[in-house]
This record gives structure tokens, sequence and C-alpha cells, in this order.
């Protein structure tokens, strides 16, 4: 396979460029036949065998059939559980019923979703404290992606839980994503008036790049030579918040210095992703959001178990294309001590952008013939979970499950006209568990606080983080 890497802009100009480039790509790449070859017969007879029937994907439902998951997630500290696109209700849902599981019954105290870290920090203090209003901190997240009523309901459903004296200990919500900068620079600005006046005025000289919106709208298309100023400084003041944490401390508190340095810590990573060449953006995002994960972790009390929450590109094992995905540094990381869920379907509905058309309901007929999402659907079973650790070590099976296997795979964007350009090749063991939804619907976009209607022309005209195209597109030199 070509050198591919995961494109992405937060200019206007840029990501109308982009969404021509990605339909020129994908409408040329549609007029292939990309069905792959036959399943095996082995191969369907196993994975009947083996599927976990689910009774449905409603967090109404009582938890007793994820209960033949324990054996599975075992003493995991982390369950990263991925989505095939980023608009479908059902498996939204079903990530919500698996959080309930997880804390209810396994003794999780973490929620993780790929969205901003410091942003995400409002909606913890709701969930915590029941502080502010939940759907307009949710908004305040940026990504049109999670503003949806299934996430409300999830965060809901969280702080419900925590207000119940009965449950000592209380879950907490965390992004763990690094996309944006200009709250953690306002944070890191607060923080070194109190302790530090006169580095607070050669912190703002550093860091008023990526201070505001248009800063960084602006900051891809700076200088190298710029841009190299501006890491420097940044390390310098992550070190001057060392060299100084016991005065800073002594200013403040241990949990005030912890939480201002990582907010510094998210304009480093966010500088170094806006100033990488496209080609390596995918994975320098991804390593930072692991160094996040194991941040988080860090900071807990010992032994904390977390639930991630991003797309299937993300928590993969393996490569993606030429990028390495969040899943891989975390495997190296912790081993068999984190569980990895992919998400796959066969038909149904969902909601992403177009072109032109911005934010709105697609619907797709069944997968490809002899793709993974084929396979699964012709189990018969409508829902359900499979453990791939389990399959056989030698024969058609393993050869089959070794191998790359076509997978949907659709992110922000969609382009109606050539659906089998959103078929991925995929190693199935990219993954340890897949949840498989034979039908889905659109996600259900959350208006009680959300104003920001997307037009099409852009995803966040006002520089907010535009997510990932899945598959990544090929590299092409235009």
């Amino acid at each position: 396979m070509a050198s591919v890497v995961a494109l992405r802009t937060t200019t206007l100009f840029g990501l109308l460029s982009l969404q021509l480039l990605v339909s020129q790509i994908l409408s040329a790449q549609a007029d292939g036949d990309q069905s792959g070859p036959q399943v095996p017969r082995e191969v369907t007879a196993w994975l009947e065998n083996a599927a976990l029937p689910l009774v449905g994907t409603s967090p109404k439902s009582d938890l007793d059939d994820l209960g033949q998951l324990r054996s599975t997630i075992g003493n995991a500290r982390i369950v990263a559980m991925g989505e095939a696109t980023h608009g479908t209700r059902e498996f939204f849902q079903l990530k919500h019923r698996m959080l309930e599981f997880l804390v209810e019954k396994m003794r999780f105290t973490v929620f993780g979703i790929e969205a901003n870290w410091p942003e995400s920090l409002a909606v913890n203090d709701y969930v915590l404290n029941g502080n502010g209003d939940p759907a307009q901190a949710l908004a305040g997240l940026y990504f049109w992606t999670w503003n949806t009523e299934e996430v409300l309901d999830l965060i809901v459903w969280m702080r419900n839980y925590n207000q119940d004296p009965t449950h000592t200990k209380k879950v907490k919500f965390v992004g763990f994503d690094m996309q944006t900068t200009r709250l953690a620079v306002a944070n890191v600005d607060a923080y070194l008036r109190q302790v530090d006046p006169e580095e607070a005025k050669v912190a703002s000289t550093i860091l008023a790049p990526l201070s505001d919106a248009s800063g960084e709208r602006e900051y891809t298309n700076k200088s190298e030579q710029f841009q190299q100023k501006t890491a420097v400084g940044i390390k310098s003041l992550l070190a001057r918040f060392d060299r100084e944490k016991n005065r800073y401390v002594g200013s403040s508190s241990l949990q005030d210095w912890v939480v201002a340095r990582h907010n510094l810590d998210v304009v480093r990573q966010a500088e170094g992703m806006h100033s990488a060449n496209p080609a390596e953006r995918f994975s320098v995002r991804d390593r930072s959001m692991a160094e996040n994960v194991k941040w988080i972790l860090d900071n807990e009390s010992p032994g904390s178990r977390i639930m991630l929450w991003a797309h299937n590109g993300h928590v993969s094992t393996l490569p993606v294309g030429a990028g390495e995905p969040m899943g891989m540094s975390l495997r190296r990381m912790y081993g068999k001590e984190m569980v990895v869920c992919g998400f796959s379907f066969d038909h149904g509905s969902f909601q992403a952008i177009e072109k032109g058309k911005g934010l709105h309901e697609f619907t797709v007929g069944p997968a490809i013939p002899g793709s993974l999402d084929s396979a699964l659907a012709a189990t018969g079973i409508p829902v359900f979970a499979i453990d791939l650790r389990s399959a056989p070590a030698t024969g058609p099976v393993a050869d089959w499950l070794s191998a790359p296997q076509l997978m949907r795979s659709i992110g922000s964007v969609y382009v109606e006209k050539a659906p089998r350009a959103f078929f991925a090749s995929v190693n199935p063991h990219s993954f340890d568990v897949v949840f498989f939804v034979n039908r889905t619907t659109a996600a259900r976009e959350n208006t009680r606080s959300w104003e920001n209607k997307l037009d099409g022309s852009c995803v966040s005209c006002d520089g907010r983080p535009t997510p990932e195209i899945f598959p990544p597109i090929e590299e092409t030199g235009n």
C-alpha cells in the first residue's frame, strides 16, 4: 500500500482544498472493484460460534449480557473503545453501556474521550460537582462529533452515579486530545500571574501566537524559524515550571501546579503537531494523546482503570497507513494491561460532513462482500462482541485474521458518490475485540446549547479542531 497520511487543517482555504482533493481521490478509488475474496467457510463458522450476543445497544438495558466480557477484560487498566464512524448512535450507546458496566462491575473510575484536555475539565466539574450546564460544557469541547444526545446522556448518567452517596469512588470525565491551545494558554497565564507575575509577562510573549483562534489558524503557515523559536520558548517555560516547582507550589498548591504544567504541556504538544509536515501530523497527534492517557493514569490513585473513547483509527494497535496510532504507543506502554475494541457495522445510517451540505445523515447498504464487516454480518447476530484473541493459532481462521481485510472506516467527512472508498485495508488483529452492530442509525445532534451550525464550507470556522478523515488519504503531492 502506498504511504498514507491523515490530513487535517484548521483554515477555511485549507479545508476547502482538502475536501476537493478528497473528492477527487475517493471518486477515482471508487471506480475500482474493491470486493475482497470470498470469506472461507471456516472463518464464518468460527465467527458465529465465538460471538457473544448482546441484547442491544440501549443504555436502558440491564448489564447482565455484558457479564460475558468479564474474562475478556480481565485485569486490564485500559479498555479502549473505537468506532467505525464518528456519527453512529448505536456505537455511542453501546459505549455508554460499556462504561456503566466497567464502572459498576469492574471498578473503573475514569472515562477518557478524544477531546481537548483543558476544555474537558468543565465537563468533569459538572460530573463530579454538579457545576455548570452539561450541554454547554459538552458543546465547549469543540467537536460536533461528540455534541450529541447520546454523549450528553452518558455525561448525565455519570453525574447521577456520582451523586449516589453509596458510590464512594467517583467516576471522572477527561479528554486526552491536544489540538487547540487557546484555553490552555489562558490557564497558564492565569496561574503564572498568581505565582510568578514577571514570568507571566515572558510567557505572554512566547505563547501569543497560540493564544486565540486566529493565531491557531495561522500558525501552520508561519516560517520554520518562527515555529522553532516558539517551540524553544515553550520548552524554556516548562523548564522554569520544574525548577521553580517548590516556590510555585508554595504560592498555590501541588494540584494547581500539576494542572497548570499540563496545560503548558498541551500547548507544547499542539505546537509540535501544527509545525509538523502534513505526513507526520497524525503520528504526532496520536503519540501526544498516548502521552496524555499515561499522564492521566499516573495522576490517579495506583491501580486506577480508564475507558477510552476514540475512532478505530486511533485505538488501533497496528499502523494506520504510514501513521502510528495512539493504540500502538499505549500497547508498548501497557502491553496486556490494555484491551482494544474496534467497532464494525453492516448497513444503516450515520452523520458526517459533506462538502457544500454540511453535517447531515447518510445511509449506506450492506458491506462489501468478503470484507470483515460482511463476514461479521454473515453470523446473522444483530449485536455482538467477539474476542479475536481466542481464535485458533493456526489454520484457515488464523490465516484470514492475520491478513489485511476491508473494513469501513469513516471519520468526519463522507463522499456519498464513493462509498467503497471508505473501506480501509485493516488487519483484524489491530483490535483485541470487535463489537458488531448489524444495522445502525445516525447519532442525534444535541441542539439544546449548540448554535454553531455547519454550512459545509468548514468544519469549524473559528479555528476549532477538525476531526480526522478516515481512511487516511494517499499522499499525492498535490
